[in-house]
C-alpha cells in the first residue's frame, strides 16, 4: 500500500514540476518579446504618468508574492512526500504542509486568472489554463481537512476505554 502511495505522490510531484516548467518555457518567448519592447520604449518615453509606474510596480510585487507562494507550496509538498516515505502519514505535521500546498497554488492561480480577465483574455482560455491548478489545490485542501478530522477521531478513540 505504501508503494502505491509513493508512486502516486511522486507522479503528482513530477506533474506539478512539469506544469511549472512547461508554462515558463511556453510563455518565455512572449515575456522576452514584451521585455525587449518595454526596454526599447523605456529609453524613449517621457516619465509623465506615475500611475503606470505604480501599476507596474504593483504587478511586479504581486508576481514576486505569487512566485514565493508557488515555491513554498512546492517545498511543502516535497516535505509531505518525505513524511509519507518515513511512515509518518497520519500526523499533525502533514496538515499544515497540505494546507500550504493547497493555498500556495490556489492564491496565485486566482491572481493570475483575475489579471487575465482584466486584460480581456477570453474566459475559456483562462478556464483551460487554470482548471487543473484549481482542482489540485482544492484536492490538497480537502485532503488536509480529511486528515485533520481523521486525527481528531483517532485522538478521541485513543482516549476512550
Amino acid at each position: 500500500m505504501k508503494k502505491n502511495l509513493n508512486v502516486f505522490c511522486v507522479l503528482m510531484l513530477l506533474l506539478l514540476a512539469a506544469k511549472i516548467v512547461i508554462s515558463f518555457v511556453c510563455n518565455f518567448s512572449e515575456y522576452a518579446k514584451e521585455f525587449k519592447q518595454g526596454w526599447e520604449d523605456g529609453g524613449k518615453a517621457d516619465v509623465s504618468n506615475g500611475f503606470e509606474f505604480l501599476g507596474d510596480l504593483l504587478m511586479l510585487l504581486l508576481a514576486l508574492a505569487c512566485l514565493f507562494l508557488l515555491i513554498r507550496s512546492f517545498i511543502a509538498f516535497i516535505r509531505f512526500l518525505l513524511n509519507v516515505n518515513r511512515d509518518k502519514v497520519f500526523v499533525w505535521e502533514n496538515i499544515p504542509l497540505l494546507r500550504w500546498t493547497g493555498w500556495g497554488i490556489l492564491i496565485p492561480t486566482l491572481i493570475f486568472s483575475a489579471h487575465d480577465l482584466l486584460e480581456h483574455i477570453h474566459t475559456d482560455i483562462i478556464f483551460n489554463q487554470t482548471m487543473d491548478d484549481f482542482i489540485f489545490s482544492l484536492f490538497c485542501l480537502i485532503m488536509a481537512e480529511v486528515f485533520a478530522i481523521g486525527l481528531k477521531l483517532k485522538e478521541e478513540n485513543d482516549l476512550t476505554i
